[in-house]
């Protein structure tokens, strides 16, 4: 019997046992066709629910795409600890600002407005009715209220003496509560949503959509722990609940449960309890009031509990990420879902205190920003085309003078006026990815192999997402459980970085794709094991690549390039390679070549001929290294493999810059380039401010649709006319100054 411990990000560790996995999935209530795409969401053990939301919103709810959204957050200044909040001055502020609708904290630690359930009030609420006041002041104004919810986000204080929470917490196996720390103030007992705490939550919501008219429903949550999510609860509501609908107790994390067992509770707390609680309420909404919902899917490539409640909702919200490279690949994977992305801006940018030993003692979120980073976070945005949610009221509440006063805080608007007068051009572009980029969500989860670095996973799919951008393509990565034949098939290539854990389902989709005449890079160890990260003897894509694994684990060494061939140049390679054998029907381009020990170790790229397609097989994360260390010979290889393949198709081609990231969209009467400059000059310190550098005269060409001629050129953000000239079916132009965000714009004729 297999045996399984999970780790804090919910990712399994091994033993060196054996299971059946028909038998397991069986057990686990799932059938073996199709587990992965059509039922079971694997990694989470969730059956991916029906789509209650809508790609096409309805036309009331459009206003939601491109939201300028005022956050007043409740969990600081001016509501926590001390309430100092003034409906008036947060609309002042927020009109300021040139927004159109702020997010109004119903709860946090503490109810904001009167609630009759059993949750706390603020000790300064009183008779008062901050909430109602909200609303009326600001739709007077014509302005929109979103009512923030949270759906058992940490809030019941250690030092409480309320005897309700005890029935509340969830506890672990020797019946200890879980205890979390949140923004810094105190910490918090974690609750149960299997408790008597749910039916308080569903009411608290159900008070504020019956009672106040607010334009939409924002939810914090579901959550089931927090700085304890991974571990199972085992109060007296998680047993008695687990055992009536499984008839049996909840498996220990002691290395000694079944990944059957494992598997079976995890479908059942994030299916039947966690994405159940959010279906319910949802659904109550819906009955009650005709808002729109949104809700925080920060987690989507996580794999929380949450993670895949999107298909409930109209839109989701990723908070921040520590790039902005990274960051416009979050608002790309979350618009692959067909839902409304909004992301913060100005939260990856709050103080690091990297010298404090509690790292949930944030520092100054009642202080504006400095430096210019705020200008390039929203431009992010408004390349991606997401809804904007200015972290927040509590910055700039307490500044004495204009909050415009702030460099950073005029930024913010400018981008928002510019959006604003923009809006009918930039709400009718769409992006035209020529490739998608696999991500490996159940790969995050699932897999463990002797030389799998959990924390470095990420820098293959956004190493890849660099890579291509460098390159002057536009990618568009998705989710791996995602994965349909339609989808596939929008791609002139796809490309899969080192996603090991792959259904058989999954990779046969992927075969079908090559094989109708798609194009596949995969890297690593892509295929190497199943979607539970149990191993396979063989890669799953091995008749697709023309190869086949020699080893089971890669190995390490210093010292290995590329050694192209017929040329016989080298490259860095990656000291991490996969060793396999090739095919005699392939095509090797290169070798790992070993400096040190002067020898060839093996095949290292291949090309392999797939019924109409063809597949290359890196054997080693090339994109990895490439943003480890943005390696110019690597780019320049790369370009040699794919522009053969995209060039012919490719809309718009721009000069490589360091720092310069673009974005490209179009309509029926327009093409749109967006340009980011991430060319910061001070510290390269994590969450450190920055002032930026311009980039200079960077030569563009922007590729015109058949049958269509250029009526104007012209620069969106600088608002300037530049020189251009149409030439062999491309506009071209050389832009004289990109500081952080300039948006090229060719009109049609």
């Amino acid at each position: 019997m297999l045996r399984v411990l999970l780790t804090r990000d919910f990712s399994p560790v091994w033993s060196n046992v054996n299971i059946n996995r028909r038998e397991l999935l069986q057990r686990a209530g799932v059938g073996v066709a199709g587990a992965s795409l059509s039922g079971l969401a694997i990694g989470t053990g969730v059956r991916l629910p029906e789509d209650r939301g809508s790609a096409a919103l309805k036309p009331s709810f459009e206003w939601i795409r491109s939201v300028r959204l005022l956050i007043a957050e409740g969990y600081a200044p001016p509501f926590y600890p001390s309430l100092d909040y003034e409906p008036e001055k947060a609309l002042a502020i927020a009109r300021r600002l040139n927004c159109d609708s702020i997010r109004y904290p119903t709860y946090s630690y503490v109810a904001y407005f009167p609630t009759k359930t059993k949750f706390p009030h603020h000790p300064e609420l009183g008779s008062r009715d901050p909430f109602r006041k909200t609303v009326e002041l600001f739709h007077a104004a014509g302005l929109k209220v979103a009512a923030y919810n949270p759906l058992n986000h940490p809030f019941m204080d250690v030092h409480s003496d309320n005897p309700e929470y005890r029935g509340w917490m969830r506890y672990d196996v020797n019946g200890q509560p879980m205890i979390t720390t949140h923004m810094g103030w105190t910490r918090f007992y974690e609750g149960c949503l299997n408790s008597p705490l749910r039916s308080q939550i569903r009411e608290r919501v159900r008070e504020v959509v019956t009672n106040y008219p607010v334009d939409l429903m924002y939810f914090d949550g579901p959550y089931e722990g927090m700085d304890h999510e991974s571990q199972f609860c085992h109060c007296q509501y998680c047993r008695t609940a687990y055992r009536k609908a499984r008839g049996k107790d909840i498996p220990l994390q002691n290395g000694t449960a079944s990944l059957e067992d494992i598997i079976e509770y995890r479908q059942w707390m994030a299916e039947d309890v966690v994405d159940g609680f959010m279906r319910e309420i949802c659904e109550m909404v819906r009955q009650t009031r005709d808002v729109p919902i949104v809700y925080n899917d920060t987690g989507l490539l996580g794999g929380g509990w949450r993670s895949r409640a999107y298909p409930y909702v109209d839109g989701f919200m990723f908070e921040a990420a520590d790039t902005p490279e990274q960051k416009l690949f979050n608002m790309r994977i979350g618009q692959s879902t067909g839902k409304v992305i909004w992301t913060y801006v100005s939260s990856h940018t709050e103080y690091n205190r990297e010298h404090l030993k509690d790292k949930s003692v944030r520092g100054w979120y009642s202080c504006p920003l400095e430096g210019e980073r705020l200008l390039l976070d929203a431009s992010v945005a408004t390349s991606a085309g997401v809804g904007y949610c200015y972290w927040g009221l509590n910055r700039v509440y307490y500044v004495p003078q204009d909050i415009l006063s702030h460099p950073s805080v005029r930024s913010l608007k400018t981008v928002f006026d510019f959006y604003q007068a923009n809006e009918k051009l930039l709400r009718s572009v769409r992006p035209e990815p020529q490739v998608g980029i696999l991500t490996g969500t159940q790969t995050i989860q699932w897999y463990r192999g002797s030389l799998f670095v959990h924390q470095a996973y990420g820098n293959y799919f956004y190493g890849a997402w660099q890579l291509f951008k460098d390159l002057g393509y536009d990618p568009e990565p998705f989710l791996d459980y995602t994965i349909t034949p339609e989808g596939l098939a929008k791609y002139r290539l796809v490309y899969v970085p080192n996603a090991p854990c792959l259904s058989e389902k999954q990779c046969s989709a992927l075969a079908d794709y090559v094989e109708r005449g798609g194009t596949l890079i995969a890297t690593h160890l892509t295929s190497a094991a199943d979607e539970y990260g149990q191993a396979r003897s063989n890669y799953g894509l091995s008749e697709v690549f023309g190869a086949g694994l020699a080893a089971p684990e890669p190995v390490e060494m210093p010292g290995l390039y590329l050694r192209l061939l017929p040329s016989r140049k080298l490259v860095p390679q990656d000291p991490q390679v996969v060793q396999f054998k090739a095919a005699t029907d392939v095509s090797v381009y290169a070798e790992t070549y070993s400096r040190g020990y002067r020898r060839t170790l093996g095949p290292a790229i291949v090309s392999h001929r797939y019924g109409k397609g063809s597949a290359i097989y890196i054997g080693s994360g090339l994109e990895a290294v490439y943003v480890e260390t943005l390696n110019k010979h690597l780019r320049a290889y790369f370009h040699s493999l794919l522009d053969p393949i995209l060039a012919s198709s490719r809309p718009y081609e721009l000069e490589f810059r360091p720092g310069l990231m673009a974005q490209f969209a179009s309509s029926s009467n327009a093409l749109v380039l967006h340009l980011l400059a991430n060319t910061g000059n001070i510290w390269k310190k994590f969450l450190v401010q920055e002032h930026f550098l311009p980039v200079t005269n960077v030569r563009a060409r922007i590729r015109l649709p058949s049958g269509r001629t250029a009526r104007s050129v012209t620069l969106m953000w600088s608002e300037e006319t530049v020189p251009w000239k149409a030439r062999n079916g491309w506009v071209e132009l050389t832009v004289p100054r990109v500081r952080v965000y300039e948006v090229i714009r060719v009109d049609l004729g």
